[in-house]
């Protein structure tokens, strides 16, 4: 009896950890991994609307993490700042490719098909953000507001 006691308890244990250790894994392959100090310093940069600074950056980060769809996403959010919507649209499609589920270059990819006058395009994203988001999030929150103002003839600080 003991020993089927103490079975019991090693499988219960060995699930437990397996369980624990998958469920701390992200979708995102690029979260796994720590971000460097370049990284938060070009995510500076482009709060600060620096983005020229913040591109050269990512552009070197781009060589070494080529897996990482956070880098593309915000070279596509730069780029789209500085008014490049060309390159802007190369970078959230590579980040889409990675994770098409990134919930950050979902939006910004909307944000940029307002700007290119595609409203049909930006709808499609909010749509894939609400069955991503099924408790909701800001990028679902963020797009539905710029579509809303975009049908009013209002531009989108986003």
């Amino acid at each position: 009896m003991i020993y089927k006691f103490k079975c019991l308890l090693i499988g219960l244990a060995f699930v437990m950890f397996n369980t624990t250790t998958s469920m701390a894994a992200s979708s995102d392959k690029s979260s796994n991994k720590m971000k460097s100090t370049e990284y938060y310093l070009a995510k500076d940069l482009i709060e600060k609307g620096k983005f020229n600074e913040a591109i050269i950056i990512l552009k070197k980060l781009e060589k070494e993490f080529s897996k990482d769809p956070d880098i593309f996403n915000y070279l596509g959010f730069s780029h789209r700042k500085s008014g490049n919507l060309k390159l802007a649209e190369k970078y959230y499609d590579k980040a889409l490719k990675i994770n098409p589920k990134h919930k950050g270059a979902l939006e910004y990819q909307g944000e940029m098909f307002l700007m290119k006058g595609q409203i049909i395009k930006a709808k499609e994203n909010l749509k894939k953000l609400d069955e991503i988001c099924f408790l909701g999030c800001k990028e679902l929150d963020t797009l539905n507001l710029s579509i809303k103002m975009k049908l009013k003839g209002k531009k989108s600080k986003y």
